[in-house]
Parts: structure tokens; sequence; C-alpha cells
């Protein structure tokens, strides 16, 4: 469902950023690619919980491609396939956080094409429904074929602070809108259309899709379709796609709308 939805179909190398449900994003899109037989590496290029890969697939330390490689072939042979064709690599493990590998190490591990798919977490945001990017993120390998930025709708109406919006004065920045003030859905179509927002980094080649999660709501629902218009309207976006929808209790699809 997520696949189609989001037209990921021919993109090998994922990566995620964003906020609202970009890790849940990521291991539903797993679930998806392992039940249609694909062989998948889930992965981060910052840091994500540790809680977070303690899941139905097992997990690795390495300290190169060569050893995700080695490690994945033990776990993951050639031919493995069905509901454990998933592996999840880190190239270290704190107390509560994995650290992930260098983009440029997920590019070697990508080109040996040992794997179907690889889902690249890029960024952080402290648990928040919404982010604005420092400068440093996100991290996207250069391979990467596609780009999926999440953002919470839960995220909008509320109070434009550290306590809703990850980076809220960056944010404020690149949106226009004063600190203090409700979130609304033109400011984080401006976060995701700006230069320097959501999608900065990005490779030209790469498609880049929009969801919005947490559209459970009618109220958040016209919200999703009210940014959704800014960004059709907005001279440059580089969107391709953005889809609206669910993640818990189980995944749906409201809407989609694509950019021509």
């Amino acid at each position: 469902m997520l696949i189609q939805a989001l037209r990921l179909e021919e993109a090998r190398l994922i990566s995620l950023c964003g906020a609202g449900g970009k890790t849940s994003l990521m291991f539903a899109l797993a679930r998806e690619f392992v039940s249609a037989g694909e062989r998948v590496l889930v992965t981060t290029t910052t840091k994500i919980a540790t809680e977070e890969a303690e899941g139905p697939w097992p997990s690795f330390a390495a300290g190169s491609a060569q050893q995700v490689l080695e490690q994945a072939q033990r776990l993951l042979p050639e031919g493995a396939r069905g509901r454990e064709g998933a592996v999840i690599a880190f190239s270290a493990r704190g107390d509560t956080r994995l650290t992930g590998f260098a983009p440029e190490l997920v590019d070697s591990v990508s080109a040996s094409r040992h794997f179907d798919r690889i889902l690249v977490e890029a960024d952080g945001s402290a648990r928040k429904p919404l982010k604005a990017p420092a400068t440093h993120e996100p991290v996207i390998p250069s391979a990467s074929d596609a780009l999926v930025i999440v953002a919470g709708l839960n995220g909008l109406g509320l109070p434009l602070d550290e306590e809703h919006v990850f980076r809220a004065k960056i944010w404020a920045q690149l949106s226009g809108i004063e600190v203090g003030s409700p979130v609304t859905p033109e400011s984080l179509a401006r976060v995701v259309a700006h230069p320097e927002g959501l999608a900065r980094g990005c490779p030209e080649h790469a498609r880049r899709v929009l969801f919005f999660n947490r559209a459970d709501t009618p109220e958040r629902r016209a919200a999703a379709k009210q940014a959704a218009e800014f960004l059709a309207s907005a001279p440059v976006h580089g969107l391709d796609l953005a889809v609206s929808g669910c993640l818990l209790p189980e995944t749906a699809i409201i809407d989609v709308f694509p950019f021509a």
C-alpha cells in the first residue's frame, strides 16, 4: 500500500527525513518490501533510539561496508526471502541510541547490490511532530533514488516553540512566521519548499515525496490539502508527490496530491 502510494516501486535506496512518524514509516515500508519477498537493509546516517531497532529482524554493528556485507551474508544469505528478509545495521550501540553510518558507506553497500532495498533514516527530530533542519542535515546518501519527507499533521495549529517543533527558530526563519505563533499549513509548505528546508542536500536525480502523517481527523486532512495546494502554487518546490495518511494503529492512505 505505502510503496505504491508513495511511488517507490523503482527506488532501491530510499532516504527518509522530517518528523512525526519517520521511523514508523521506515519500518512500515520495510515490512511491505519484506512481504513482497525482497531483501532489505534498515539503517541510519544519524542516530535512532536503541529501542526502535528491537524489532522482528536481526541487528548488528559494523565498522565498514565490507563488514556490513559480511554480517548481512551471514544473517540474510543470498536467496533468503519472506518474513525474515531484513536486517538492521549501525556503527555503534549506546545506552539509548544507535549511531549510524557515513553516507558514503551506505552508497558503497548499495553499489554491492546485496540488498533489493535500503532504507535510511537521514535525520533526527527529538520525537517532535514537526522539525526544521540544521545546516548539517539531512544526511542523505548521494546514491538515494528517493527522499521521503515526513510531517506530523498533529503539530499544526500548535505554538511554534521547542516543545512542539524541533528547531523552532529555524522553522521561523524558513517559513516567515514568528516563534510562538500557531504553526500553519502554509508555514509547513514553506519549510518543505525552501532551498534550505527539509529537502536540502537531496540529490538532483532523486524523487522527492512528502508524507503527511496523522491525517486522522477531518481538520488534519483539510490542513494537508491546504499545504499541498500551497506547494502546487509555489514557483519552485521540487516535489514529485504528496500523500496524506496514517501509520498507526494501522496504515491508511487518505489523499494523493501529484505535482505535474
